[in-house]
């Protein structure tokens, strides 16, 4: 039995927006990651991989989460695209565990820690764009 999420229904067409938030996301954390700002690097990253999140889910679903916890995200991706997501499921799992380090534990991130987090947001912002329509 699928679990009932918490969503939000929107039009399939503002995917555009939210692959353009990613995709904005995405810039400023290569910009911190090359200034050497581990912490706004890893931010980045959580953000880049929901707004790519939103983007397909709300492309292929006509919805979005609108869970507080953004792990939940991970089981609507699921309900949403299949087990033909495995493979992005495994990059949004690996930058969402990291989410409260970086924003809440009393400890700077690493900074492999955050390279780490900008390569798996950077493969799953890969296979969003793969995934969504090209713009003419």
């Amino acid at each position: 039995m699928t679990k009932k999420r918490k969503t939000r229904t929107h039009d399939k067409n503002q995917y555009r927006v939210f692959l353009a938030k990613a995709k904005d996301f995405a810039s400023m954390m290569d910009m911190s990651l090359k200034e050497g700002s581990w912490n706004s690097a890893g931010l980045q990253a959580v953000h880049t991989v929901i707004s790519a999140s939103d983007a397909v889910i709300v492309y292929y679903g006509g919805v979005r989460s609108s869970e507080l916890d953004h792990r939940e995200v991970i089981g609507l991706f699921q309900d949403i695209i299949g087990k033909d997501a495995s493979t992005a499921v495994r990059h949004v799992t690996m930058v969402i565990a990291k989410k409260n380090l970086v924003e809440y534990e009393g400890r700077l991130i690493a900074q492999t820690e955050a390279r780490d987090m900008v390569e798996h947001a950077k493969r799953f912002l890969e296979w969003v764009i793969e995934m969504l329509p090209k713009d003419e």
